[in-house]
């Protein structure tokens, strides 16, 4: 089985890389592990609106969100209202097949319950060994793209670089939860979600609840959030549907392309360390890898040296984003809880939350960084560790 590009993963990134070659009438293999396209689904579906310049899926949204109430580890609470949509929920498992179904519209070819058991490169491009759920194939390709994930096989095959760290989740779908349809919840604190936090997103019939963590097992502190801390008294009632674990990698990587070959998404780790967000970043830059492999179809040259404009182009577009993502990471995992407790007393108040609602953006969300520090300098100190250590 001959194509131009093969892409292993079918989430919104692949599918949407296969979409973008395929109407140009370039042959594409879409292999996918799972039988069914969004399917488990392993994302709490907040995004913002603006993934809809890119996919244009707005009949998946099924909750807009106006802001959030944020708490921190002893219960102070703190309202960012932006009085209109700054975020939607999507049905990710619905929104992951629409766009799959643009790319086999356009001609792809999938390959569903079919796994790459391992890819080398052959004078003509890469050829890859799939397991489909009927026999052992061949698929000889020009162009391999990586969309598969935290645990790239592409990746690993390929010998490009892996995440710098990982925060791992436990997510589940609930009803009869007590919360305002129109705000999330966030809950912060060591004891509560160490290294990251915890969630509580209202997603039309159903709530997701859950949570990622640096440290300790995402399940246990999990569990927590039913047993105590503000959580719990609007889970209490709660009956679980479904549960879901997954993981988020974060790191800022120096290459995701080599001869015939690109990673995109979270196997080259475009995944914001602020709020673990990665579909918009992760269109943009699958975007970009789809943009560069028609260009080396059309020039017919497959090598790093052609293929590594794609590494460029990303960083240029998010990756300013992600590197302020890393550095202010670093600085929230070592904040003890009395630390976040200062730092949530020196942003409650009136002018700070009306600045944080009008200057706050989801998609860069380390934009606000420089209002509030200018706003309130006091802050300032709960960075200087991880600014020293930049500078050593």
């Amino acid at each position: 089985m001959d194509f131009d590009v093969a892409i292993i993963g079918a989430g919104p990134m692949g599918s949407f890389a296969a979409d973008m070659i395929s109407k140009k009438g370039w042959r594409v293999a879409l292999i996918e592990e799972h039988r069914k396209i969004g399917i488990p689904v392993q994302c709490a579906g907040l995004v913002t609106p603006r993934v809809f310049e890119l996919v244009d899926k707005k009949l998946t949204v099924v909750n807009r969100i106006r802001g959030a109430e944020i708490y921190s580890p002893r219960g102070r609470e703190l309202l960012i209202d932006g009085k209109e949509t700054e975020a939607v929920v999507l049905d990710r498992a619905a929104f992951d097949r629409e766009i799959a179904k643009d790319a086999l519209f356009h001609g792809a070819t999938s390959f569903l319950g079919s796994t790459a058991l391992s890819g080398v490169r052959t004078k003509k491009g890469i050829e890859l060994s799939v397991q489909t759920p009927d026999k052992l194939i061949t698929i000889n390709c020009k162009i391999l793209i990586g969309a598969d994930g935290i645990r790239s096989n592409v990746a690993k095959w390929f010998k490009l670089p892996r995440a710098e760290s990982i925060v791992r989740g436990f997510e589940a779908e609930l009803v009869e939860v007590d919360c305002d349809p129109r705000f999330a919840k966030i809950f912060v604190g060591n004891h509560v979600a160490p290294g990251f936090f915890s969630w509580i997103i209202p997603s039309g019939e159903t709530t997701r609840v859950g949570l990622c963590v640096e440290r300790g097992s995402a399940y246990h502190y999990f569990n927590k959030m039913f047993q105590s801390g503000e959580s719990s008294r609007f889970l209490k009632n709660s009956r679980t549907i479904s549960f879901v674990a997954g993981a988020i990698p974060f790191g800022l990587l120096r290459k995701t392309a080599s001869d015939n070959v690109m990673i995109v998404g979270d196997a080259a780790c475009q995944a914001k360390a602020t709020t673990g967000g990665g579909v918009y970043t992760g269109l943009v830059a699958s975007k970009l890898c789809a943009d560069t492999a028609l260009l080396a179809l059309e020039a017919d040259d497959f090598s790093q040296r052609f293929l590594k404009r794609y590494h460029r182009n990303w960083k240029k577009a998010i990756g300013k984003e992600l590197k302020r993502g890393l550095y202010a990471h670093k600085i929230y995992r070592d904040l003890i809880d009395e630390q976040m407790e200062q730092i949530f007393e020196l942003l409650d108040n009136e002018e700070i939350l009306d600045l944080v609602s009008e200057k706050g953006d989801m998609t860069f969300p380390s934009n606000i960084g420089k209002h509030l520090l200018k706003k309130e300098p006091k802050l300032l100190k709960f960075a200087t560790p991880v600014l020293k250590s930049l500078f050593r």
